[in-house]
């Protein structure tokens, strides 16, 4: 697995602002907690995780958290959805690998994000198997399916580098969403005949 070696874990800007990324093995770490913990994950097993990391909660927002990685605060989150009669259940974890910066350096930082991103995709990777390139030509984006249905994806764009966990949950109801979508574009390209000028 790639280290801090292939980029600089903590960088000072032009103005004096510095800009940091989470080193590989203790973003793996974090990222790994969460996709790999047990689904359905209750809001209480989440918290019982964010103890078990040494992260803390926002006093206004359990949900907010700041992590131990030094790169600023409430740096993850956590979001719940209800399941079954009112009870609430975790339907996505996300995570933040990069300080926030000023405005007028963010260009100096794109080149050592580039390169944390790469190096992430590499040791998730090694971790996951291949993954799923994401589309989009204004950002990077990679996707893990893992077996248990829950899905990793980390993407960048510019100097940010930001990583998602969707549970199983999220993700059978996007694949639904998906298949309604298809189906209706499919009932859309039926040929449209006009049916008060059957002539045409």
């Amino acid at each position: 697995m790639t280290t801090g070696a292939v980029f600089p874990t903590e960088t000072v800007l032009s103005d004096g602002s510095v800009y940091r990324v989470v080193p590989v093995g203790a973003g793996v770490r974090a990222i790994r907690a969460w996709a790999e913990h047990s689904w359905p994950m209750s809001p209480a097993q989440a918290l019982a995780l964010r103890d078990r990391l040494g992260w803390t909660s926002s006093p206004t927002d359990e949900e907010m958290l700041t992590t131990d990685h030094g790169i600023g605060e409430k740096d993850a989150w956590f979001l719940t959805a209800e399941a079954d009669r009112g009870t609430r259940t975790v339907s996505s974890f996300r995570m933040s690998l990069t300080s926030r910066i000023p405005k007028d350096v963010m260009d100096e930082a794109v080149p050592i994000a580039e390169r944390a991103f790469d190096a992430y995709v590499e040791a998730l990777t090694a971790v996951y198997g291949q993954g799923k390139r994401g589309k989009r030509k204004q950002h990077a984006s990679m996707t893990w399916a893992l077996p248990s249905d829950a899905s990793v994806r980390i993407g960048t764009v510019g100097w940010v580098i930001d990583v998602g966990v969707n549970s199983p949950e999220l993700n059978e109801i996007a694949r639904g969403e998906a298949q309604y979508f298809d189906e209706i574009a499919d009932e859309n390209d039926v040929p449209y005949i006009d049916i008060d000028n059957s002539d045409n």
